[in-house]
């Protein structure tokens, strides 16, 4: 996943951060219990989003419990309850995290290559686990990965290389239920999620001569996104979520749309600068960081 899917926390009360950061927290050590402490390195807010999606569709409520966390030296919040939402996430972190070692194994330059290959022989074991709880759904994964390098080796239109993203988030958001709109929401973000990051790479990929679907057409890359958000929270809108509702609006109607505004910017020492404001509010107890 991309890291462009964040809460403005600006706009969030103490405790809505705190509901978000024992999300996140309890996400790192379900990490470490189903797959090892290495696997927490993965740990984005792309999948803590996924996290709070799958919780509020449950009725079932979740207790906040106190944990030592060895990186901060310190108590944090975590959640107690939801262990099936968490396996899930952290399992289709740990896919997407070895289809894209993958991935990179098939295109990029020798160091990097060298890189992914080591990082192959640490997470294979956790993705043959992974992919063992979840076979249909990592084999529908490595499928969009393929067909993604298929379109993207065609140079095909925006519309075609957006597909495989987008079919795969839908997937993620709406495994194990039968709500079209849940898909639909999934799938519309995730086309929103692949434009971005092709206008965020969109002067790397001009000067290496990467592919990149803005690169071959006239295209208004903020109204493409716009679009494309806007239909997803379209779908959003008609999803029945039992809790953290406050958060997920957040998210879709602050959090990215400050993230896009910063990509179309060009500006990513501010998105930097913006993360590290937001990680240190996420890790901070003090009502008065917000």
């Amino acid at each position: 996943m991309f890291g462009y899917i964040k809460a403005d926390l600006s706009k969030l009360n103490t405790e809505q951060i705190e509901q978000y950061r024992a999300i996140y927290c309890t996400l790192c050590n379900s990490l470490k219990k189903n797959y090892g402490i290495s696997a927490r390195y993965l740990l984005n807010y792309d999948i803590t989003f996924l996290a709070l999606i799958r919780l509020a569709l449950s009725e079932n409520e979740t207790e906040q419990v106190e944990k030592y966390c060895p990186y901060k030296c310190k108590k944090c919040t975590c959640l107690s309850g939801g262990e099936d939402v968490f396996f899930y996430c952290c399992s289709v972190l740990i896919i997407l995290a070895y289809e894209k070692i993958l991935d990179d194994i098939r295109d990029e330059h020798f160091f990097k290559k060298f890189l992914s290959r080591l990082l192959k022989l640490i997470f294979k074991r956790k993705y043959k686990k992974a992919s063992a709880a979840f076979a249909q759904l990592s084999s529908q994964i490595s499928d969009n990965m393929l067909l993604q390098e298929e379109y993207e080796n065609a140079e095909c239109s925006p519309d075609r290389a957006a597909q495989p993203t987008a079919d795969c988030l839908g997937k993620l958001f709406a495994y194990n239920t039968t709500d079209k709109n849940l898909y639909y929401f999934g799938y519309f973000l995730g086309r929103w999620i692949y434009f971005l990051d092709a206008a965020d790479d969109m002067q790397k990929d001009r000067k290496d001569g990467g592919f990149n679907v803005f690169l071959n057409g006239n295209y208004n890359t903020e109204e493409i996104l716009n679009l494309n958000i806007g239909e997803a929270i379209d779908y959003y809108k008609r999803i029945n979520f039992k809790q953290y509702k406050p958060i997920i609006d957040n998210i879709l109607f602050n959090g990215t749309f400050a993230v896009q505004n910063l990509v179309l910017k060009g500006d990513k020492n501010e998105r930097i600068r913006s993360f590290r404001r937001r990680t240190r509010r996420i890790g901070s107890r003090n009502k008065h960081s917000v």
